[in-house]
């Protein structure tokens, strides 16, 4: 596409795997291969338009670091097509490209000549790089001795004082301090503003909403989804909770054969209709059908909300607490209204128990999962959304 500042078509890249040094050598002397192929991407496709933020996220080994590799030049695809417009500047690996041995303020003239400045504008964006690290007497000391937060503070003002057209940011920031991390926030926006194209790879996902307006989700070497940031963050990170619950051996309690049987559980609008998605303006309701088969058992109702990914139990209420319980035989359609239940956007659960009145033992059970999905317009961490005011600030 014309105004496509990144274009992959296609793009794979797939590692030979060889068990020791010796057997590179045995492969070409004997012409019998000896090695076994890592396919590290396989198939990637997407392009970035010039002034785009593209954030990219997925697990370690999805493929990530080796795709920003690629565009930033360091590697080449084994199979696709890959084209870059303009000056490419990235921050991968700590320290790479620069010189163990030279002082940081060397390393920042030689990087910076290699992303292609001329002697005239060297000397005129210099000082700029320098004053941007803040190392201060440390830049005439030799990198090998800064720390892993120097080097970043390093690297990443040469990266971004260049002006480049296209800024490559693989988990850089996770290393450096809270001030600093700041400091270099605020120069991507300003880039921005600039029109700079920002490709950014990190595991904070609110950071990723932040700066990127879509998202590229990598999954084993593949492109899992690409869209608008909030919708791709949301699923990732619903696949992360989903994947740690089954890492831990949860699993899901379905209903228990007794006494008590919960036939139904279904989530209903204010009129009664069956709701699918909870905006801010309306009430949830959770209606059960519940039987009790032997006489005089007696028991209670608890209705509880549960993030669907994880069954991380967000809310519950039960029917002790309003003097209302329940003594068999007999059968009920129970109904509970949830008003101004303000959940974070994701897809969330019903679960129904019967207990005992006293709450100690489980009689019944019966989980609606997912039940339905909460919207939002934006990324946010727990599953609350608290109403609030900001007061105007003044000074102390």
């Amino acid at each position: 596409m014309p105004d496509s500042v990144v274009y992959a078509e296609g793009l794979s890249k797939t590692y030979q795997i060889y068990e020791k040094p010796a057997d590179r050598l045995l492969e070409l002397a004997t012409l019998r291969s000896r090695h076994r192929s890592f396919p590290a991407l396989a198939g990637v496709s997407f392009d970035v338009q010039a002034g785009e933020s593209l954030g990219i996220i997925g697990q370690n080994g999805a493929g990530k670091s080796t795709l920003l590799k690629l565009i930033a030049g360091v590697a080449k695809p084994t199979t696709g097509r890959l084209a870059t417009r303009g000056t490419v500047a990235s921050i991968l690996e700590l320290g790479a490209g620069f010189h163990p041995e030279f002082s940081g303020r060397d390393n920042a003239a030689l990087n910076a000549a290699i992303l292609g400045l001329s002697p005239a504008e060297m000397r005129r964006k210099l000082p700029r790089i320098l004053e941007f690290s803040e190392l201060g007497p440390f830049l005439d000391r030799p990198v090998r001795t800064y720390s892993s937060g120097m080097y970043m503070r390093l690297a990443f003002s040469v990266a971004v004082m260049v002006d480049p057209a296209v800024l490559i940011v693989d988990e850089a920031l996770s290393v450096g301090d809270g001030y600093f991390q700041k400091k270099c926030v605020d120069r991507i926006r300003q880039m921005q503003e600039m029109g700079s194209t920002i490709l950014f790879c990190s595991h904070s996902l609110y950071m990723v909403t932040t700066l990127c307006a879509r998202t590229l989700w990598l999954d084993a070497g593949k492109v899992k989804r690409i869209g608008e940031s909030v919708d791709v963050v949301h699923e990732y990170e619903s696949f992360l909770l989903e994947r740690s619950r089954r890492t831990s051996g949860e699993a899901t309690v379905g209903e228990i054969a007794g006494d008590i049987s919960i036939d139904s559980v279904e989530v209903v609008a204010f009129d009664g209709s069956p709701l699918s998605l909870l905006a801010d303006d309306r009430v949830a309701s959770v209606r059960a059908r519940v039987r009790c088969s032997r006489a005089g058992q007696r028991f209670s109702l608890a209705f509880a909300v549960v993030r669907a990914a994880d069954e991380l139990r967000c809310c519950l209420v039960r029917s002790a607490a309003g003097d209302q319980r329940f003594e068999g035989p007999g059968s009920w359609e129970v109904e509970v209204a949830l008003s101004d239940l303000r959940l974070a956007r994701g897809d969330y659960g019903v679960v129904v128990f019967a207990e005992t009145p006293d709450g100690l033992r489980l009689l019944a059970r019966r989980d609606a999962m997912p039940a339905f999905r909460a919207e939002g317009t934006r990324f946010e961490a727990g599953v609350l959304r608290l109403p609030h005011r900001w007061e105007e600030a003044r000074e102390a």
